[in-house]
């Protein structure tokens, strides 16, 4: 084995452990949509209610599925369980009881529109502060959890192969094609769709 050979070896080998908590937490999330009889436990009712409610607003059902279709409300409690390390759920948790404690309207009595203006304040205040936002604070729930709603979304089949473009045996190479010609013009999923 030369050395081109051995490094590419490694560097495959820290791509798989570095993805594969992740790779699982997408597949679990996926089948647990299937089966609600399963529940992970991390998070309480009323805070699976308001995460589900927060996804559904970052990525509502149209003609296409949505974050609730994809199961992503269980793909961020099983990222938050399984990945995250401890100070980092911790500080999740307290973002989001300090967004559940917002004055005025709670969030899931709030219309669309609503949620929408809510969402897009709290994370314009986030990208706003960059390095010294309160990783307790109502704007990092609201940016963490659209990282993380998007994240799983995109990876999961509904994400790929419904609102992404996708083909799963692609044609030759065409180099330079106007993007009206270049399929539906929709972005490009990956090139293996996860079977979740």
């Amino acid at each position: 084995m030369n050395r081109r050979e051995w490094l590419k070896c490694v560097s495959a080998l820290g791509l798989g452990a570095a993805t594969a908590p992740l790779l699982a937490a997408v597949a679990d999330a996926h089948a647990a949509t299937k089966d609600s009889a399963t529940a992970p436990g991390f998070f309480s009712p009323a805070q699976v209610s308001l995460l589900s409610a927060v996804a559904d607003a970052i990525i509502p059902r149209t003609d296409t599925p949505g974050a609730l279709d994809a199961g992503v409300p269980r793909f961020i409690e099983l990222m938050l369980r399984d990945v995250y390390p401890h100070a980092r759920q911790a500080s999740y948790l307290a973002s989001m009881a300090a967004f559940a404690s917002l004055g005025g309207t709670p969030f899931q009595q709030r219309d669309a529109a609503g949620r929408t203006a809510l969402l897009a304040r709290l994370q314009g205040e986030a990208l706003a502060a960059g390095a010294g936002l309160d990783q307790r604070s109502a704007p990092a729930f609201a940016l963490a959890t659209r990282k993380l709603t998007m994240l799983g979304f995109f990876m999961s089949q509904p994400g790929c192969t419904e609102v992404l473009q996708y083909v799963a045996v692609p044609g030759g190479y065409q180099a330079d094609v106007p993007l009206s010609q270049a399929g539906n013009g929709h972005a490009w999923a990956v090139e293996t769709v996860l079977r979740i």
